[in-house]
Order: structure tokens, then C-alpha cells, then sequence
């Protein structure tokens, strides 16, 4: 094919694409729009949801359970939201007996309580708008993770309060007027140590852990949460 042939086909077809384009550039009648004005500068929800914890290399973590909590935002500009959250997971943990081997090690799984504190930043992917009243978004931030002084077990072991990383993204349902919902899948990172003892060997058995293995573990713990909201303050 000819140079000049090529620069005319691709002229026709440059020129069939602003065609194809030019009536979206009009855009829509208010009424027909998929984008609906986001109004509302804070935010309250109630939600509950499921907890999946991490059990870590000695399986002696809080591991999944429910979750309930509460969540408050409010609009620092533009797609920006500043967030706080607090929630409470119903957990259960494993408790191992590092002195003894075989299956007398295992002292069976007692509940515990996990509560969750942090505050971070969530990102409105469509700003301030909705889309077909769909916002997605995203976030990020830091908090604590605690078993709200539990004791330690006979083997030493506690989660204790450590500081913890958060990071989801989620999908709000924005109807019209004050209530919403929305749906949200998240991450709480923080690090557990293991005590000295879950290292020692006893008479005739093993360690829990492996003398070449780290103290220190951080666990992934993820969160699926579905909550109502109810929305005030407008801008």
C-alpha cells in the first residue's frame, strides 16, 4: 500500500472517529444524565459485616468472626474525605501449652474480643458526583488493634494493642435525600509477637516454633463490611 493511500485511510478514520465522538461532547439533558450532584459533607454509618482473621505461623491469632462498628466522615474537598472508624469482631483464638507434646499441647479455642480503631482518608472515584448513584471508592489509614487487655495465656501469648495499618476500597449506593448504603472490603494489618516459649524445645517433643523463625509476624486480616448511612451537612 501506497504512503499517500495509508495518510488517506487514516485520515477517513480519524475522521470517523470525531464523528462517532461529537455527540457525546454535547453531553446530556440534566434529566438523562448518569451523574447525579453528591451534595453531603459528613457521613454516619452502622454496619456489620465479617471479620476473616489471620491465624499467623502458630495458629494462635484471633481468627474470624463477626464484626460490628461504627464509621464517621466528613468532605475535606473535592473527592476527599477524612474517616474514623471503630468496631468491635467476635473472635475466637486457639491457646497451645508450649511445656507439653502431643495432643495435651492443645488447650482448645476460647473467645475474645478484637476491637478496631482508625482514621484515615477515602477518595470518591467519580468526586462529586454519583454515577447511576454509585460512588466507588477507595481508602487508607492507621489505627490500633486491641483485645482490650485479655490476659495472656499459660503460654504467654497475647495479642495485646498494636498499632495497625488499614487500606479498601468499597461502593456506595446513593439513592437520593439522607440514607445510603454502601459495601466495603478491607485490610487491617498489625504485627503480633510470639513469646520466648513457643522457641523452647520440651523434654520429648518439638517447639511450637522454629528456633530460626522470626519473633515478630505482621498478619493480614481481612474485613467485609455492609452498612446504612445516613447523610447530612450539605455543601
Amino acid at each position: 500500500m501506497t504512503r499517500p493511500r495509508t495518510c488517506a485511510l487514516l485520515s477517513l478514520a480519524a475522521a470517523a472517529v470525531f464523528a462517532a465522538a461529537a455527540p457525546a461532547q454535547v453531553g446530556y439533558l440534566p434529566t438523562q444524565s448518569p451523574y447525579q450532584d453528591f451534595p453531603y459533607k459528613q457521613e454516619l454509618s452502622l454496619y456489620g459485616g465479617w471479620f476473616t482473621g489471620a491465624s499467623g505461623r502458630a495458629g494462635v491469632t484471633p481468627e474470624g468472626g463477626p464484626l460490628i462498628g461504627a464509621r464517621y466522615g466528613i468532605r475535606l474537598g473535592g473527592p476527599v474525605e477524612a474517616t474514623a472508624h471503630l468496631a468491635r469482631a467476635f473472635t475466637e483464638r486457639l491457646v497451645l501449652a508450649p511445656g507439653e507434646i502431643g495432643a495435651a499441647r492443645n488447650k482448645g479455642k476460647f473467645s475474645i474480643p478484637l476491637y478496631m480503631a482508625d482514621v484515615g482518608l477515602t477518595f470518591n472515584l467519580t468526586g462529586t458526583k454519583s454515577w447511576h448513584h454509585l460512588i466507588p471508592i477507595f481508602g487508607f489509614g492507621g489505627g490500633l488493634v486491641s483485645d482490650a487487655g485479655t490476659a495472656k495465656d499459660l503460654g504467654g501469648f497475647g495479642v495485646g494493642t498494636a498499632f495497625a495499618i488499614t487500606f479498601g476500597t468499597g461502593l456506595r449506593y446513593v439513592p437520593g435525600g439522607n440514607w445510603s448504603a454502601r459495601f466495603d472490603v478491607g485490610d487491617y494489618m498489625y504485627q503480633v509477637q510470639y513469646p520466648n516459649s513457643y522457641f523452647a524445645t520440651p523434654s520429648g517433643g518439638t517447639s511450637i516454633l522454629p528456633a530460626t523463625s522470626a519473633q515478630n509476624q505482621w498478619l493480614h486480616n481481612g474485613v467485609i463490611t455492609l452498612g446504612i448511612s445516613y447523610l447530612y451537612h450539605k455543601q
